[in-house]
C-alpha cells in the first residue's frame, strides 16, 4: 500500500533518465556519423565533377564550339522577343515551331564534332555520368537568357537552342572561372546531382560557352542510408546491453539500500507500532548513503530528544500564556472603563497592545468635586516588565496626584521615587494635567511625552509643542515646567502615544503627525468615542498587514464649560 503511493520511484526515474539519455547519446553518434559520411561523399563527388568539367574544356575544340555558339546565338538574336519559348513550354504548340530555327545547326560539322568528344568524355564514367552539356547566355534582350548548345547525355538531352530564362548568378558562374562552386541538388526527376561548370575558350580567348557535368549521386546516398540504418541498429542493440547492466548495479549498489531506509523513515513518520528502528539498517558503507544512514540514525535519537523536550516546552508555554492572558485582564481592568464622570466634561480613551501586555496607560479621575486629573503615559520596552513598571507608576502618579501641588511638582516627586529602585532602567513618558471644570483652566506638565493636540471651538486641531523634560525614572531631581491653557466651552483636547503617530506600513512610510491632524479635522465635531474609533480605523488601513510594533492608546477630551 505505501509503494502504491509512489508515484515516481527512484528505480523508474533511473530508467526513464538512462533510456533518455541513450536515445539522446545514439542519435547524436548516428547523425554526427551520417554528416561526417555524407560531407565525405560530396565532397569527393564534387572534386570529381570538378575534374571531368575541366577535362572537357580542355577536349573540346574552342574553335569548333565558336562556330556552334555564334550560329546559335545569331538564330536566337533573329526570333522576336514575344517569339521565344521556353524549355519549360517543352511539347507545347509553338514549341516545335520555335526550334526549328536551331535544326540546321546540328548538321555543322563543328556541331558534330563537339557532341562526338562529349560523348567519349561521358563513356569514361558511364555509371555517374548524368548528363554533360555546353551551354552560353545572350544578354541582348531585355532579360538574360540561356541557351544549351551541346547536350550529350544519354536520356533527355536538350538539343540545341533550348531557351531558359538566367539571371546574374548564372552568367558570372558560366564565363568567371573564379565564381562558383560545385553543387549538390535534389529534385523529384533527376534525384540527387552533384553539379560543375567551366568555361570553354576559342583560340583567341574569347569564352565560347561554358560545359556543365552532372554527376549521379543516388547509389551513394543509398549506401549513406544502409550505414545509418545499421549503425542504428548496432548501437540501440549495444546501449541496451549498457543499460541493463548499469540498471543492475544501481538498483543493488543505490536503489535497495535507499528504498530500505525508506520505509523505516516512513514508519517513523507515521508511528508505526513495533516499527523498525535505523539501527536495524545494516549499511556498512562508506560512500554517501553509508553517511546518509549514519546520520538518520543520529536523527532518531535527537528527534526523540527533541520531543521530549519540546513537550516539556509547549506545557511550560501554555502554563506562561494562561498567565499572561490573566495579566492582560489584570491591565485591562486597572484602566478607567466608565467614562462618564461629571456633566462639565465629555471624555474617551482607548488602548489596544501591540502585544498580549502593554506598556503604555491612560488615566482620569476626579482630585475634588472641581479638578481633574488626567494622565497618558508611555513606558519604555514591552512585555511583562513594562507592564509591572506601569503599575507602579501608574499607581504613585493616581497617590500622588490626590495631594497638593501643581503637575510638575507631582511629577519631580513620582520620578525620584521612580528613581530609587530601578534595576530594569526602565523609564516612562508622561503628560499630566489638572483640569478646573468650573473655569476651564488646564495646568500640565509634559515629561517627554507626545505634544496634545488641542481644538478651541470652531477651530483647527494643532499641536501645542511646549516645553518637554525627560521622562520619568532617567535621572533624579529634574525640575519640570507646568504650562496653563484656558479651555473654553467646546474646546478639545487629543492626547496619545508614539504608537499613533510612528504607525509603520510594510515600505517603511509613517502614519505621522500631518496624517493624524488630517483624520482629526476630518472629524472634528464627532463624539470622542466616534473620533477614536474612527482614528484605529485609519491607522489600521494605513499599516495594512504589518504587525503592529508599538503600542496604540489615545484620549479625546471635550470641555463642555
Amino acid at each position: 500500500m505505501k509503494e502504491n503511493k509512489i508515484r515516481f520511484s527512484i528505480r523508474l526515474k533511473s530508467v526513464i533518465i538512462i533510456i533518455t539519455m541513450s536515445i539522446i547519446l545514439c542519435s547524436i553518434a548516428v547523425v554526427m556519423s551520417y554528416l561526417r559520411f555524407s560531407d565525405t561523399n560530396e565532397a569527393n563527388f564534387k572534386d570529381h565533377a570538378n575534374d571531368m568539367a575541366h577535362i572537357a574544356t580542355n577536349a573540346i575544340n574552342g574553335d569548333d564550339l565558336k562556330v556552334v555558339h555564334d550560329a546559335t546565338i545569331k538564330t536566337f538574336r533573329s526570333i522576336p522577343e514575344d517569339k521565344i519559348v521556353l524549355s519549360e513550354d517543352w511539347g507545347s504548340e509553338g514549341y516545335e515551331e520555335y526550334m526549328e530555327h536551331f535544326k540546321w545547326i546540328e548538321e555543322l560539322p563543328e556541331y558534330k564534332s563537339v557532341y562526338a568528344t562529349l560523348e567519349r568524355l561521358q563513356d569514361i564514367d558511364s555509371e555517374t555520368f548524368s548528363s554533360i552539356y555546353i551551354a552560353a547566355y545572350d544578354t541582348s534582350r531585355s532579360m538574360e537568357y540561356a541557351l544549351y548548345l551541346v547536350d550529350a547525355s544519354e536520356e533527355d538531352a536538350c538539343p540545341v537552342g533550348l531557351t531558359e530564362h538566367s539571371d546574374e548568378a548564372d552568367y558570372s558562374i558560366a564565363y568567371d572561372p573564379e565564381a562558383g562552386e560545385p553543387y549538390v541538388t535534389n529534385m523529384d526527376i533527376y534525384g540527387w546531382l552533384v553539379t560543375a561548370n567551366a568555361s570553354v575558350y576559342d583560340s583567341s580567348g574569347e569564352c565560347v560557352g561554358y560545359v556543365g557535368v552532372d554527376l549521379s549521386m543516388d547509389d551513394i546516398k543509398a549506401v549513406e542510408s544502409r550505414f545509418v540504418l545499421i549503425l542504428a541498429i548496432l548501437l540501440v542493440a549495444l546501449t541496451a546491453v549498457l543499460c541493463v547492466i548499469v540498471l543492475l548495479l544501481i538498483n543493488r549498489s543505490i536503489i535497495r539500500p535507499i528504498k530500505k531506509l525508506s520505509l523505516v523513515a516512513t514508519d517513523y513518520m507515521n508511528e508505526t507500532e513495533n516499527r523498525e528502528k535505523f539501527e536495524s539498517v545494516d549499511l556498512h558503507r562508506s560512500d554517501e548513503i553509508g553517511m546518509l544512514s549514519d546520520a538518520m540514525k543520529k536523527m532518531e535519537t535527537d528527534i526523540d530528544s527533541y520531543i521530549l523536550d519540546i513537550t516539556t516546552i509547549t506545557a511550560e508555554r501554555e502554563r506562561m500564556n494562561a498567565e499572561l492572558n490573566v495579566a492582560a485582564k489584570m491591565q485591562a481592568d486597572m484602566l478607567p472603563k466608565y467614562f462618564c464622570i461629571n456633566d462639565r466634561l465629555a471624555l474617551y480613551a482607548s488602548m489596544t497592545p501591540a502585544r498580549e501586555i502593554g506598556g503604555d496607560f491612560y488615566d482620569f479621575f476626579m482630585i475634588d468635586d472641581d479638578r481633574v486629573g488626567i494622565v497618558m503615559a508611555d513606558v519604555s520596552g514591552k512585555g511583562m516588565p513594562a507592564a509591572m513598571f506601569m503599575v507602579i507608576a501608574r499607581t504613585l502618579l493616581k497617590i500622588r496626584a490626590s495631594s497638593e501641588g501643581t503637575p510638575a511638582q507631582m511629577l519631580f516627586d513620582v520620578n525620584n521615587t521612580l528613581c530609587e529602585d530601578n534595576p530594569s532602567n526602565l523609564f516612562v513618558t508622561v503628560w499630566l494635567g489638572i483640569l478646573t471644570l468650573t473655569s476651564g483652566e488646564l495646568i500640565f506638565a509634559n515629561a517627554g511625552h507626545e505634544y496634545p493636540a488641542i481644538r478651541t471651538a470652531g477651530g483647527d486641531y494643532t499641536i501645542d509643542k511646549k516645553e518637554n523634560m525627560p521622562p520619568l525614572a532617567a535621572m533624579e531631581d529634574i525640575e519640570y515646567t507646568d504650562e496653563t491653557v484656558r479651555l473654553s466651552p467646546g474646546d478639545r483636547v487629543f492626547l496619545y502615544t508614539d504608537g499613533v503617530p510612528e504607525a509603520k506600513r510594510d515600505d517603511g512610510a509613517r502614519f505621522g503627525e500631518e496624517r493624524m491632524l488630517e483624520m482629526l479635522q476630518r472629524d472634528k465635531d464627532c463624539t470622542p468615542d466616534e473620533l477614536l474609533m474612527n482614528m484605529k480605523k485609519e491607522i489600521d488601513a494605513f499599516a495594512g498587514d504589518m504587525e503592529p510594533f508599538d503600542d496604540i492608546t489615545m484620549m479625546d477630551i471635550i470641555y463642555k464649560g
